[in-house]
């Protein structure tokens, strides 16, 4: 596998950090200007972006999203996403281009919401699946997609940026495809989040090699500025709900011991695909959902999402 060096900061430019150990040897760093922490060296894409990637056929990198309990939790996900997208734009049933599109699920949702909604996925399996699914996604790089720029309400980015070794450029190049007046919603894990603090090496996003950039709410925010892109939300939502299990609930918001204790009591256990599991009750949801709040309102939920108004 070919690794290369990240010389400098991927969202501002400057050559000075600080660089600190996540745990057991997992070196990081800080970059003293912008504060946005980065990876010291990466794989080589063309080593790690390969057909299956989205399978889980791409050895230790990427995941396979095909499991229909999976399918299931993204679908309600999406749901979450374009809410949030619609509630900071104001925008309902516009046009959408998802970036990185991946097997589709944004661009189904989005479709059954009334958005008129295309994507851009370079991984060819899960364009080809998407496609499968009846979304509109051309297999290409955004820049080589031929699509209309200035052209789309909103323009988006799930989970792509913390792939990128420049941070303002591909900001940048998303801003060319929305029109006047449009938003740019882009997708990150949170480096803030309490998932990350409290498994450290452990946390699930850290993906060495494969994830260069990690963001906090506050260091995408200033990435999205430093490009004109002005953000009108910043929210950090888990995304805790149907049909998790309380256990993948209770470790997304990695909350156990006494909190596990108490909301069992609001559970019952069911019996789903042949496996056996604990399922909040109405009242454990409420429990879970407000907790989920809390985490949100602080910033340190496992996810940051901003949506940024384009001139």
């Amino acid at each position: 596998m070919n690794i290369l060096e990240l010389s400098t900061c991927p969202a501002c430019g400057a050559e000075a950090f600080q660089t600190f150990d996540l745990g057991e040897g997992n070196l990081l760093r800080r970059c003293t200007v912008c504060q946005t922490v980065s990876a010291l060296d990466y794989a080589d894409p063309d080593d790690v972006y390969i057909d299956g990637y989205l399978f889980g056929e791409a050895g230790k990198f990427g995941i396979d999203v095909r499991h229909p309990g999976f399918q299931s939790y993204l679908h309600r996900v999406g749901h979450r996403r374009l809410s949030l997208i619609e509630r900071a734009s104001g925008i309902r049933g516009g046009t959408l281009l998802d970036v990185g599109s991946g097997t589709g699920e944004v661009l189904v949702v989005a479709a059954e919401r009334g958005w008129r909604a295309r994507g851009v996925e370079p991984e060819r399996t899960g364009a080809e699946m998407a496609r499968a699914r009846g979304a509109e996604v051309t297999s290409a790089k955004l820049l080589e997609s031929g699509l209309p720029e200035r052209s789309f309400d909103v323009v988006s980015a799930f989970h792509v940026l913390e792939h990128v070794p420049d941070t303002r450029r591909f900001l940048g190049e998303l801003a060319r495809y929305a029109r006047a007046g449009g938003f740019i919603t882009i997708e990150v894990p949170n480096f803030n989040s309490v998932q990350r603090r409290r498994l450290r090496q452990a946390w699930p996003n850290l993906r060495p090699h494969e994830h260069l950039v990690h963001f906090t709410p506050a260091t995408l925010a200033r990435a999205m500025r430093s490009v004109g892109i002005e953000p009108v939300m910043v929210r950090t939502p888990a995304y805790i709900g149907p049909p998790q299990t309380l256990q993948q609930m209770l470790n997304d918001l990695v909350r156990h011991g006494r909190y596990k204790r108490v909301l069992e009591a609001f559970s019952q256990v069911r019996s789903v695909d042949g496996i056996d599991a604990r399922y909040p009750t109405a009242v454990g949801q409420a429990l879970l959902r407000a907790t989920e709040a809390v985490y949100d309102r602080a910033g340190v939920g496992a996810v940051v999402l901003c949506v940024g108004a384009v001139p």
